[in-house]
């Protein structure tokens, strides 16, 4: 049985239903009697049953199965059939008022199960409908987070016995994935937002029922403006500072650049971030602030393809700070 898990969770259309991705993509597959069994069988998971999908997002799947059994003559079971069929209609009646729901996120390719797991391997997150909610864009998930994420387990190298301190850390998502897989020496999620930072605390409890942390960490408010004068880093510099997404406004380049300008100056501490560039004026104007502050930086491009979870309507790119050598000059 937990063989069978294992190789459904590595169905790119499992995944992505998970994480209430790519509706288009499912929308237009023809799914085997398997795979529809499987997403029945997970919606009535206890977790994602106590951590449900978006609702519009489930009636509009709810919807495609139903049409899907109906037009294929799929061989699924009847109890799931009026289960399936019981829950569209639950949704149909009036819903609690507030945007919060889940997405559940499978962010390795290579998935390693131990005896008796299932979908506990999944790292679940609390997300919000609204875009910008109380003056942040924190509340959701972002796709260069995602990236982050998945570039992570990728590179458990650059981060095992690491201090790592993550710059707006969103909804922790990477940062909790990196705890539980990548074993660093400690990490700090960090944002400025109280309800940015409140939201991280519940994805850690969260998580913190079903996954072992294997490393020490600090929940931390942090503005940017504020690094250098702050005490937190007097005893010791941080080995890596990870962010994803940080760079969209340009009212927040200069405190955003002041920090990693603090964080680059003993040469020792290496900066990455991850961009999706949907602006790519604002993206030049970052990299010219880079450029003001001294800072020097490579740039690569994520693959079209980086990860079956990821939308990449627009490229994302990494980029790698550190102190700029004296002779090094841009032409923009």
């Amino acid at each position: 049985m937990v063989q069978l898990y294992v190789e459904k969770l590595k169905n790119g259309l499992i995944r992505q239903f998970m994480c209430a991705g790519k509706l288009r993509i499912l929308e237009k597959s023809i799914l085997t009697s398997d795979t529809i069994q499987f997403i029945i069988t997970l919606l009535r998971h206890p977790i994602v049953e106590k951590y449900p999908l978006r609702t519009s997002y489930l009636v509009v799947i709810i919807r495609m199965l139903s049409k899907q059994v109906e037009i294929e003559e799929h061989q699924v079971c009847d109890h799931d059939i009026a289960y399936m069929y019981c829950r569209y209609a639950r949704f149909m009646l009036p819903q609690p008022a507030g945007p919060i729901f889940y997405k559940h996120y499978i962010l390795d390719d290579d998935i390693d199960l131990k005896p008796g797991l299932t979908i506990d391997s999944v790292i679940t997150i609390q997300e919000t409908a609204t875009f910008v909610s109380d003056g942040t864009t924190g509340l959701c998930t972002w796709e260069a987070g995602v990236a982050l994420g998945v570039w992570a387990l990728r590179n458990k190298e650059k981060l095992q016995g690491k201090f790592i301190v993550e710059l707006g850390s969103g909804t922790g998502l990477s940062g909790i994935s990196a705890c539980v897989n990548c074993k660093p020496r400690k990490y700090w999620f960090t944002d400025c937002h109280a309800g940015v930072l409140d939201v991280i605390k519940n994805n850690i409890d969260i998580n913190d029922m079903v996954h072992t942390f294997n490393c020490p960490y600090e929940v931390i408010k942090l503005p940017w403006e504020n690094v250098q004068r702050s005490e937190r880093f007097d005893e010791e510099k941080p080995d890596l500072i990870l962010a994803a997404d940080v760079i969209y406004d340009r009212t927040m380049f200069e405190s955003l650049c002041t920090s990693l300008k603090y964080f680059a100056a003993n040469n020792t501490t290496e900066i990455i971030l991850f961009s999706t560039v949907r602006n790519p004026e604002t993206h030049q104007k970052f990299l010219e602030t880079l450029e003001r502050f001294y800072l020097e930086f490579t740039e690569e491009i994520l693959p079209d393809n980086y990860s079956m979870i990821i939308e990449q309507n627009s490229p994302i790119h990494i980029t790698n700070i550190k102190k700029r050598n004296v002779n090094t000059y841009y032409t923009f």
